[in-house]
């Protein structure tokens, strides 16, 4: 078993709860209240600015240079590629740089991306991906998932999220993670691995709870 099946074997059911939680559930179906979805993509944007810099941390944790240009292509697979789902949806809603630069980071988004930030700090590559790995893997999973329903790839509104987590190009972008993960992590000790199923647990926990947050617009004030 690789062991990218053991994490996802860890975090299984969790990741049935995402596609219940009403957030992405109604993104899905394209019922999801306009309010909700606009202070969703304000609180995405700054935690994709923070997971940049958790790819980042990969280049400063390499130690050979086809590993460093490998994390360098992360980051500019989410700056210049995810983000720009991100930055059409802000224009349609209206959404400012201004607003994106002075709006609060809520408590559940800041906490989830300290802890990433922290294990990357006091990890190596293979915590780096780990810490990573819970949003890339599951947001191509909801993608992939949300293709199936009928309707939800031509949606006015949501489509173009539906069909930029399903697309080739994002799934082979994950797909490299999960491989850099199982080469990695292929001889670990015990220890080590039950760390990092920890990590991705956790990950994974706050990733529902982003969910949440972003439903009930919570900044955690």
């Amino acid at each position: 078993m690789k062991f990218t099946d053991r994490l996802y074997e860890g975090v299984k059911d969790i990741w049935h709860e995402y596609l219940e939680q009403p957030f992405v559930k109604e993104l899905g179906e394209g019922t999801l209240r306009e309010d909700r979805f606009r202070f969703y993509m304000v609180q995405d944007y700054r935690y994709l600015l923070q997971y940049s810099k958790v790819f980042a941390m990969g280049i400063v944790k390499a130690e050979d240079e086809a590993l460093m240009r490998r994390f360098a292509c992360m980051v500019h697979d989410t700056l210049d590629g995810e983000m720009d789902v991100h930055k059409t949806y802000m224009k349609r809603l209206g959404i400012t740089d201004e607003e994106i630069s002075t709006t609060k980071t809520a408590l559940a988004n800041q906490s989830y991306t300290s802890y990433m930030l922290d294990v990357a700090h006091k990890g190596d590559v293979l915590d780096v991906l780990v810490a990573v790995l819970s949003c890339a893997w599951s947001y191509q999973m909801i993608g992939e998932h949300h293709k199936k329903i009928p309707g939800a790839v031509d949606h006015p509104f949501y489509g173009e999220w539906v069909r930029g987590y399903s697309s080739e190009e994002y799934c082979k972008g994950v797909e490299e993670i999960m491989e850099l993960v199982d080469e990695l992590g292929s001889d670990i000790t015990i220890k080590r691995e039950a760390y990092l199923l920890e990590v991705f647990l956790n990950c994974c926990r706050y990733e529902r709870d982003f969910w949440e947050m972003s439903y009930r617009m919570d900044m955690g004030d």
